[in-house]
C-alpha cells in the first residue's frame, strides 16, 4: 500500500469506503469544524475504495477474509511507514463499512489516537463521536444481563448481543443456538440503559463509557467462564460505537473474539473473522496488492484448500475400507476417519487439527506454501501425497499424547523429546503412504526400497512449506536434526545395494552437526537455540556424528558438512532433481567410509 506521507505529515484522514465515497473535501471540512487542522499538513488516504461490482456485504461469510487482511495490511503499512519517517499520527476515521469491519479495523488502530466521525442518517453530515481522549459519562450508558457472577466449568462457546439501536437478541440467540445447540455457556446482553433507540448514543462520552464496559465485559468473561473457545459477537449500533468497541480488544488477555455480520436478505448472522491473540500471517498478504488483486489471491487460496480437502476426502475413504483397519490401529483408532476439514482458509494462526472437535483448519499461508509446492513438483500425484503424509503425521501426534492442539505448547521447547516423537509419527506416515502407493500405484511401488526413497523425498520437501525464509539461511537446532535423519534414510534407500532389498530397514538414526555457531531463535517464544547455514567457509570444527544400528559414525571433514549445508540452503534454488542428485553424492562418500550403514536389515516397529 502506498501511504503518501512525509516528514511534515501531523495528521491522516482515513476514508473506509466499503458502502459508498467519502468526499476527501467533506472531510477536511469536519476538520475543521471539530478543531482540528484540515489541509496543512494532513494526509488523506482511502481505504478500500468504493465499487458497486465488490461490495462485501453480498460476498459468502467464508470469503470476507480478505477484507479483514486489508485492514491488518493497512495499519502495518502505515506503521512501518510511521516508523520509516519517525512519526506517531493521529487518524481520523470516517467509515462507510458493516459494523464487523468498522470494530476490527479500529482494533488493528487501537494502540494509536484515533477519531471516529460518524454520518447522519438525515441529512448526511459527519460529526465526531468517539474520541479516547474524551471523558466518559459518569453514569453506566450499557445495561449488562446474563454476565456470570462466579467462575462457571464447561467447555463451549458464550453469546455476547450488543443491541444499541434496535433489539436483536431474539435473531442472533437463535443463530448461535443453531449453530451451537448445546454448547452456549452463558448469553450476555448489553443495551442502552433507556433502551435501544436511533438516539441512544447522545454524545462522545456515551461512547467512551460504553467502550469502557464493553472492555469490562471480555475481561469479565475470561475471567468468570474459563473453558469458553470463544465469544460469538452480534451488533446492532452506529458505526463509531463499533469502532470504539474495537479499541477496548485485547486478543492477548480475553477470549477469541468471532464477529458476526448480519445478512438481511438471509435474515441471519454471519461468522465472518476471528480475532485471537495467535500472530498474523505474512507470507499471504502482500503489500502491493489492490483489492481486487488480492481478493483474486484469495480465490486461488480457496481452490488449494478444496484440493486439500479432496486428498483427505479420498484418504479417509480408503482408510475406511475393511483391508485397511490394521492401518488404523497403527493411527490409533478413527480419529483421521472422522475429521473433516474447514472450508474457510483460516486468516490468523490456529491450531492445525482439533481432534476433540475433529476438524482441519488450515491457514492462508500454509496454503499458499502448498500452491508453491505443487508448482515445484510438478506431479499431482507427489502432491497429494505429501498432503497425505501431513495428516498422517498429524493423526498420529494424537495417539503419542504429546504434541497436539490441546496438550503441548510450545512444543520446540523440549527438542530432542519432539524429535523423537515426530520420527515415530513421519515414519507412520511414510508406511501409510507405500501402502496406498501399493493399492493405487503399484508401479511406483516396487522395489520397495526405492519407493520409500520417493515417498521421503517428497516429504523432505513437503516440510520445507513450514520455513520461515527463503533461502533458508538459519534453523530450529532440531529441525536441521530433522532434516538430516531423513536425508539420511532417502539417500541410503536411492542406493544400488538396496535397490532389491524386500525389507528395507528404516530403524531410528540419531545425528547431529556439531560446531555450529547458535542463537536465540527469534521465531519463537520460549528458549530455542536456532544454528547458521551460512557464513561457515573457516570454520574447521565441523563434524557430523550419526549412531545407526548400534553403530557410531562421525565424518570428520569440515568441507563435507559445508557442502552439506550449502546444498540445504540452496534447495530452493535447485530442481528437486538436481538437489536430489547433489544430496545423494554427498552421502555416497559418507556411504563409502562406512560401509555397514548400507546392511540390508528388516524394519523395526516403531
Amino acid at each position: 500500500m502506498d501511504l503518501f506521507l512525509t516528514p511534515r505529515t501531523q495528521a491522516l484522514i482515513l476514508r473506509y469506503e466499503h458502502d459508498r465515497p467519502v468526499a476527501e473535501n467533506t472531510t477536511r471540512d469536519v476538520l475543521k469544524q471539530s478543531g482540528f487542522e484540515g489541509d496543512r499538513d494532513v494526509a488523506s488516504f482511502v481505504l478500500h475504495p468504493y465499487n458497486k461490482d465488490t461490495l462485501v456485504r453480498a460476498q459468502r461469510e467464508q470469503d470476507w477474509g480478505w477484507a479483514f487482511d486489508e485492514n491488518v495490511r493497512f495499519a502495518e503499512a502505515l506503521l512501518a511507514r510511521e516508523r520509516e519517517l519517525g512519526l506517531d499520527l493521529p487518524v481520523h476515521l470516517f467509515g462507510c463499512a458493516p459494523l464487523v469491519l468498522m470494530l476490527h479495523l479500529a482494533w488493528c488502530l487501537s494502540r494509536r489516537r484515533l477519531y471516529v466521525y460518524q454520518q447522519s442518517r438525515e441529512d448526511g453530515s459527519w460529526s465526531l463521536k468517539a474520541d479516547r481522549s474524551q471523558p466518559a459519562t459518569p453514569e453506566p450508558f450499557f445495561a449488562v444481563e446474563g454476565l456470570p457472577a462466579a467462575r462457571q466449568g464447561g467447555r463451549g462457546h458464550v453469546a455476547l448481543i450488543v443491541e444499541v439501536t434496535q433489539s436483536i437478541r431474539d435473531t442472533a440467540l437463535a443463530e448461535f443456538q443453531a449453530r451451537h445447540p448445546s454448547e452456549l455457556l452463558a448469553t450476555v446482553y448489553l443495551r442502552p440503559v433507556k433502551g435501544p433507540s436511533e438516539r441512544a448514543v447522545q454524545n462522545a462520552g456515551d461512547i467512551s463509557r460504553a467502550a469502557e464496559q464493553f472492555r469490562a465485559v471480555l475481561d469479565a468473561l475470561h475471567d468468570k467462564v474459563e473453558g469458553a473457545e470463544s465469544v460469538l459477537l452480534a451488533m446492532d449500533c452506529p458505526g463509531s460505537l463499533a469502532a470504539a468497541m474495537g479499541t477496548a480488544i485485547n486478543a492477548q488477555t480475553q477470549h477469541p473474539l468471532w464477529l458476526h455480520h448480519f445478512n438481511p436478505e438471509q435474515r441471519k448472522y454471519l461468522a465472518v473473522h476471528q480475532i485471537s491473540p495467535r500472530p498474523r500471517l505474512a507470507s499471504a498478504r502482500e503489500e502491493s496488492l489492490t483489492p481486487k488483486q488480492w481478493q483474486e489471491k484469495w480465490k486461488e487460496i480457496q481452490d488449494e484448500l478444496k484440493k486439500v480437502n479432496g486428498v483427505h476426502r479420498q484418504l479417509v475413504e480408503w482408510l475406511g475400507q475393511p483391508e485397511q483397519q490394521q492401518l488404523v490401529e497403527r493411527l490409533g483408532g478413527r480419529i483421521l476417519l472422522d475429521s473433516q476439514i474447514d472450508t474457510t482458509p483460516a486468516m490468523e494462526r490456529t491450531p492445525l487439527f482439533r481432534y476433540q472437535a475433529g476438524s482441519w483448519k488450515f491457514p492462508i499461508d500454509l496454503l499458499d506454501g502448498f500452491r508453491a509446492l505443487r508448482q515445484r513438483l510438478g506431479s499431482t500425484e507427489d502432491w497429494e501425497e505429501c498432503i497425505r503424509l501431513l495428516l498422517v503425521h498429524e493423526a498420529y501426534h494424537v495417539q503419542q499424547l504429546g504434541p497436539t492442539s490441546y496438550g503441548y505448547s510450545g512444543s520446540g521447547r523440549t527438542g530432542w523429546v519432539l524429535e523423537a516423537v515426530d520420527y515415530d509419527a513421519d515414519a507412520v506416515s511414510v508406511e501409510v503412504a507405500l501402502a496406498w502407493r501399493q493399492r493405487h500405484r503399484a508401479e511406483t511401488a516396487q522395489p520397495p526400497s526405492r519407493a520409500l526413497a520417493a515417498i521421503i523425498w517428497n516429504a523432505l520437501e513437503s516440510v520445507r512449506v513450514f520455513e520461515q525464509e527463503r533461502p533458508i539461511q538459519t534453523l530450529a537446532e532440531r529441525r536441521l536434526r530433522r532434516y538430516l535423519i531423513w536425508l539420511f534414510h532417502a539417500c541410503r534407500l536411492s542406493t544400488a545395494s538396496l535397490a532389491r532389498d524386500a525389507h528395507p530397514g528404516m530403524e531410528r538414526v540419531f545425528i547431529e552437526i556439531a560446531g555450529l555457531p547458535a542463537f536465540p531463535d527469534p521465531h519463537e517464544s520460549y528458549s530455542q537455540q536456532r544454528v547458521r547455514l551460512e557464513g561457515l567457509d573457516k570454520n574447521d570444527t565441523l563434524i557430523l556424528a550419526l549412531y545407526y544400528r548400534h553403530e557410531l559414525v562421525r565424518m570428520k571433514d569440515p568441507g563435507w558438512v559445508r557442502r552439506l549445508l550449502l546444498a540445504l540452503r540452496r534447495w530452493d534454488e535447485r530442481s528437486r532433481e538436481q538437489i536430489q542428485d547433489e544430496l545423494k553424492q554427498l552421502f555416497e562418500e559418507l556411504f563409502d567410509q562406512h560401509r555397514s550403514l548400507l546392511t540390508p536389515g528388516r524394519s523395526q516397529p516403531t
